[in-house]
């Protein structure tokens, strides 16, 4: 009989021990889950936040990049863009484009104080300069054809003449030429003639 008991009471207290043990296993496995998960929380928070500074730099990027409508020709190495003010008729018509090769008409009226008399000029003053474009970098299409702009493709000294030379003079008219025509040395040649006013505008003065 006491062995009975005894082997009842080591039996409990093995069940006991047992049911000790897995408490205390369980308990640890349950502790150690929370740590396993913050960790992973952290490292999907980090990269969330590093995808989220991808796209933010993604955007930046675009913003700084211009959408041009308008094709322009790349800058040859050491020279410049200029562009100067031309209505339809002065850049001949629409028909300049990109690549094209034009020379450069400068006008001007004067007046001569001691006759009162006043005298249109016109010199060329730049032969065989290659457009980059014309019209805004923002025109569409059908716009780019009535450009008011023509930007021509020029040296630094011939860039600050015509940057002169657009706020002394009336304005600029643009030949258009045969890519193949290449010769040049007519810069300067000027004509001047006189205004000639009827008398309904001398009346009016």
């Amino acid at each position: 009989m006491n062995t009975k008991k005894i082997w009842i009471i080591s039996f409990v207290l093995g069940l006991l021990l047992a049911f000790v043990v897995y408490l205390s296993f369980f308990s640890k496995e349950k502790s150690s889950t929370p740590a396993s998960t913050q960790i992973n929380e952290v490292k999907q928070n980090e990269d969330v936040k590093e995808q989220k500074e991808k796209e933010e730099q993604k955007k930046q990027e675009q913003a700084l990049k211009r959408e041009f409508s308008t094709p322009i020709a790349d800058v040859s190495k050491g020279k410049r863009a200029i562009s100067l003010r031309v209505n339809l008729e002065q850049g001949v018509s629409g028909y300049v484009a990109p690549n094209s090769m034009v020379d450069v008409i400068a006008y001007e009226t004067t007046k001569d104080d001691a006759t009162k008399k006043e005298y249109k000029s016109a010199v060329l003053v730049l032969e065989n300069v290659k457009v980059l474009t014309s019209g805004k970098s923002s025109d569409k299409k059908e716009e780019a054809l009535k450009y008011e702009t023509v930007t021509l493709e020029v040296t630094p000294e011939e860039g600050v003449m015509l940057g002169l030379a657009s706020k002394d003079k009336d304005g600029f008219y643009l030949m258009l030429r045969n890519t193949e025509d290449i010769e040049t040395g007519k810069a300067g040649i000027k004509q001047t003639r006189e205004v000639i006013k009827d008398d309904t505008e001398e009346e009016k003065k």
